[in-house]
C-alpha cells in the first residue's frame, strides 16, 4: 500500500469516526514492520571448475544483509561425504559494489581458502583458490531485482532446452 494512500485510509475512518485509532495504531505498525523488514539480500553464484574446464561444483544461495549464510554439498551418492563447504556474508556498500567475505574447502580437492572481494553486482569475479590447478568464479545479483529475474528465466531456458534433447 503507497503512504498517500494509507494516509488516505486514515483520514477517511477519522472523518467516519468510529475505530479511528485503531485503525491508526494498526496502520503506523504496518508501516513500521515494513520497514524494518530486511530489504532482500544478494544472490551468489559461485563456479568451480579444474583447470582443464571440468565443472567441479556450482552452489548458488541468497545471503541476507548482515547474515553470514553457511552451505554444505554433499556426494549423492555418499551423504556422508561433504564435497564443498561455503560461508559467506555479503554486505552491500553505498555505491552498490558487494563486499563478499567467504570461506571455501572442498575436502576432495584438498581446498580451503578465505578472502574478501569487492563484486560489482552483474559481474564475474575471479576467487584467489592460491597455488592451485582450480578456478572460481563469483557473480552477485541484488534480491529482488530485474537483474536476479533475467538471471532466472536464462536458467529456466537452459534447463528447458536440455531437457527437450534428453
Amino acid at each position: 500500500m503507497s503512504p498517500t494512500r494509507a494516509v488516505a485510509v486514515v483520514l477517511l475512518c477519522f472523518l467516519l469516526g468510529g475505530s479511528s485509532a485503531e485503525v491508526a495504531v494498526r496502520t503506523h505498525r504496518a508501516f513500521q514492520a515494513r520497514s524494518e523488514a530486511a530489504p532482500g539480500g544478494d544472490f551468489l553464484a559461485l563456479e568451480v571448475r579444474r583447470g582443464d574446464g571440468e565443472l567441479l561444483a556450482r552452489p548458488r544461495l541468497i545471503a541476507s544483509p548482515g547474515r553470514p549464510a553457511h552451505l554444505v554439498l554433499r556426494d549423492p551418492a555418499d551423504p556422508e561425504r561433504v564435497r564443498l563447504e561455503l560461508r559467506v556474508e555479503a554486505t552491500r556498500e553505498p555505491s552498490g559494489v558487494v563486499s563478499v567475505d567467504y570461506e571455501l574447502s572442498m575436502p576432495g580437492e584438498d581446498l580451503a581458502c578465505s578472502g574478501r572481494l569487492a563484486a560489482t553486482p552483474g559481474v564475474e569475479h575471479s576467487l584467489d583458490l592460491g597455488d592451485r590447478a582450480l578456478a572460481a568464479t563469483l557473480l552477485t545479483l541484488p534480491v529482488p531485482s530485474a537483474a536476479f529475474d533475467a538471471w532466472l528465466e536464462a536458467e529456466r531456458a537452459v534447463l528447458r532446452a536440455a531437457s527437450r534433447h534428453t
